[in-house]
């Protein structure tokens, strides 16, 4: 998850998850109303679920403004919507060349249509797209009114993308006392060398704030076409996009292995995937043993043959099931219905004796963890037109379900020996469910199960008010 994004836009009116083209054009218009130049940005527009999973394009911001930007982040942090004007100011236009490990979105006369992917959405970088992930660091309320959002759905620990201010402000509240949530910060590989040059410690035993790993993005997102694939997107003609290579994967390992650093990829596609475990290979034969638990972050695809690499390399994918409830019908339409089933193959993987951990991706995903294991154990999906079933022969017991959202994280943060399961000397970090579970209930309805409790370190942090 992303959990600064999410503390900053829990009540944001720039949170834009969800919300169809026309609220969000409107609420940006009422903001323009206020008057100035100024760029105005917004987070979280999710194409997919509105406008049967067609792209807005510049035109539809262009009602907004004409003379200054208006930039649009989607969930996935990987793409943006963007207005004519900052196209212009960017010199985009049907002549320009693409731009390496990313896109330029089209119209079909070759003019750019306002979506820019990957590396291209670094380049608004000069439009002040630095501010505005400034503008959204969240402060210490608006992360401990997060904190508390998150214990309501039981959630007493998160791995969570972010940086080192970010880890400094947990520190202050943890010295106040107020921080009732542990944190595995895993931090961007861009920033490598000064990590090394601060010493920072990946191997700590703290038990509220730790650096867990550095990530590394492979390729675009799957929800933006942009995931790389073996196979090409049926409505784009593509095949995604890297936004690495084998030898830079290769060498970044070496240097994680010598330096006590985990690696995690973020790589979403089966050839992403494909491209990491040839990195991985190439890294292994010059350093022997020795336990890494790689994490592939975001994990959605993989070929038959690489299944057998993931255990052989001791990777732990970590799958977002909970998005896949509203998200398979547009996965189905964008891939194929034959490529649409190997996606969150988590029965496969699990009986291949792959260990697989569960997220959310919050704020771009469902942060509720009984939602995520819901769809694991039933595979019912909420499509657009009807519920219906994905993929069935790939759900999961309960049992193995709750194991993907407590001991195999914790597994793959090393922090097993102390939080995870319920054992004598481990962190007294509980959970009290209530209702009917899963096992024998129908799926046709979303679980009666429910959080009771929420216990942080031998303290109730959140119970259900039953009145």
């Amino acid at each position: 998850m992303n959990f600064q994004l999410g503390a900053a836009l829990l009540e944001s009116k720039f949170n834009f998850y969800g919300l169809d083209l026309e609220t969000i054009v409107h609420r940006l218009k009422n903001e323009r109303r206020k008057g100035g130049k100024e760029a105005i940005f917004g987070y979280n527009f999710e194409h997919l679920l509105t406008s049967g999973g067609k792209w807005p394009n510049r035109y539809d911001l262009d009602k907004v403004s004409k003379d200054s930007p208006v930039i649009i982040f989607s969930s996935d942090g990987n793409t943006a919507w963007v207005n004519s004007y900052t196209l212009k100011q960017l010199n985009f236009d049907k002549n320009s060349s693409e731009v390496q490990g990313g896109r330029i979105h089209h119209f079909a006369d070759r003019n750019p249509s306002g979506i820019l992917m990957g590396r291209a959405v670094e380049m608004l970088g000069k439009l002040g797209f630095r501010k505005a992930f400034q503008k959204i660091r969240p402060d210490g309320s608006e992360i401990l009114a997060a904190v508390k959002y998150a214990n309501r759905f039981g959630i007493t620990s998160v791995t969570t993308v972010g940086d080192l201010k970010f880890a400094k402000k947990l520190k202050n509240l943890n010295k106040e006392k107020k921080l009732n949530l542990r944190f595995n910060i895993v931090l961007p590989s861009r920033n490598i060398a000064g990590y090394l040059i601060g010493k920072l410690n990946f191997s700590s035993d703290a038990t509220k704030i730790r650096y867990a790993a550095v990530r590394k993005k492979v390729d675009g997102s799957l929800y933006s076409s942009g995931a790389a694939m073996f196979s090409d997107y049926e409505k784009e003609g593509n095949f995604g996009f890297l936004t690495t290579n084998v030898n830079d994967i290769s060498d970044l390992v070496s240097l994680y292995r010598s330096n006590g650093i985990t690696a995690d990829f973020n790589s979403e596609g089966d050839r992403a995937v494909h491209v990491v475990l040839n990195g991985i290979g190439i890294s292994a034969r010059r350093y022997k043993g020795t336990d890494q638990r790689y994490r592939l972050s975001n994990f959605c695809f993989i070929i038959n043959e690489d299944i057998d690499r993931l255990k052989k390399f001791g990777i732990i994918p970590v799958l977002r099931p909970a998005q896949f409830m509203k998200r398979a019908d547009w996965v189905e339409n964008t891939v194929g219905p034959r490529k649409s089933g190997e996606a969150m193959r988590i029965g496969t993987l699990r009986n291949r004796g792959v260990r697989v951990a569960f997220g959310s991706g919050w704020p771009g995903g469902i942060l509720d963890p009984l939602r995520a294991i819901w769809f694991a154990v039933h595979r019912k999906i909420l499509s657009f037109e009807k519920n219906n079933i994905w993929f069935l022969e790939e759900k999961i017991p309960f049992s193995a379900a709750l194991e993907a959202y407590t001991l195999s994280p914790s597994f793959a943060v090393r922090m097993e020996k102390k939080i995870g399961s319920i054992e004598k000397g481990k962190l007294a970090d509980l959970v009290i469910l209530e209702g009917s579970g899963f096992s024998g209930q129908s799926p046709d309805t979303l679980s009666r199960f429910v959080v009771s409790e929420t216990i942080f370190n031998g303290k109730t942090v959140y119970k259900i008010d039953k009145n």
